[in-house]
């Protein structure tokens, strides 16, 4: 893969907005169902009873497969945004609401016949493809890795930003000054292993287990300093924090250098070192 980078998002608005639309153009659907009631016109007023709902599942479906979308496309390695085709199946559930107010919904036997309906319904269809999209699927980023697919690559990623942020939160409460930049440093450099990582996954299966137990004890011993130091750091339990942080900053160093060089065997044996000085000092 050719200095592929990671993708940061470009910020929620449009994925806060883009769906909400639906949800308003179904309103008229609400006095229509009193209408047709208040007129004695039973079918009309289930129609559209059944066409609001229709609409709403599929406007939240829609909104759902648009946050996924999003959400996917903050890699440089893409995989389809969801097995469950939530566009798709909601722009066909708004085309039904469609067919259903054209042909059954209108009052006083003013409704469509049941090609135009169908034709309003395609309409709809055609509409929802163009403005919001189906679900994309897999392209040829996705094709397999060697030794790992690239689903296993992704969620592998996510994980681990997942426990950066978890470790940069946890450090954000410690007001140890010293703790604070060598957290930021260690997060920095977590960042390199990952983006470097995602440049070149051939190293993902070997980093695997150096990212699970790296980040996981430090997001454990971070957060577990940050519940039990009150502000006056104790001599002892600042002392244990401090080497610990010394190993896993060391570790880190070594394991930049080690999966450089492939070095599989020395990998394991410095992931096994950090996972003892972790337990000793009572953190996993």
């Amino acid at each position: 893969m050719s200095s592929a980078k990671r993708i940061q998002p470009g910020g929620p608005p449009k994925v806060l907005w883009r769906g909400l639309l639906l949800y308003f153009l179904a309103f008229p659907l609400i006095p229509a169902v009193g209408i047709a009631l208040g007129s004695g016109e039973l079918v009309p007023a289930i129609a559209n009873s059944v066409a609001l709902a229709l609409t709403y599942v599929g406007a939240t479906l829609i909104r759902r497969g648009i946050r996924l979308q999003a959400h996917a496309a903050k890699r440089s390695w893409h995989r389809r945004a969801s097995p469950t085709p939530y566009r798709m199946i909601g722009s066909v559930l708004v085309s039904v609401a469609m067919f259903l107010v054209a042909w059954l919904g209108i009052t006083n036997n003013g409704g469509h016949g049941l090609i135009t309906s169908v034709l309003f319904a395609g309409a709809t269809l055609a509409g929802c493809y163009m403005y919001y999209d189906f679900d994309g699927f897999a392209r040829k980023d996705d094709a397999p890795l060697v030794g790992i697919t690239v689903e296993e690559l992704i969620d592998l990623l996510d994980e681990a930003e997942d426990r950066i942020e978890a470790i940069e939160r946890a450090g954000k409460s410690i007001k140890n000054t010293e703790f604070r930049d060598r957290l930021r440093r260690i997060t920095k450099e977590a960042r390199k292993i990952t983006a470097a990582i995602e440049e070149d996954p051939t190293d993902a299966r070997r980093a695997r287990k150096f990212l699970k137990v790296y980040l996981d004890g430090a997001q454990q011993v971070t957060e577990g300093y940050a519940r039990m130091h009150t502000g006056v750091d104790t001599g002892q339990l600042e002392d244990n924090f401090r080497r610990v942080l010394t190993t896993i900053e060391t570790v880190i160093a070594d394991q930049q250098q080690k999966l450089k060089e492939n070095n599989v065997s020395d990998l394991d044996v410095q992931i096994e070192v950090l996972q003892m000085q972790l337990e000793k000092e009572g953190v996993v």
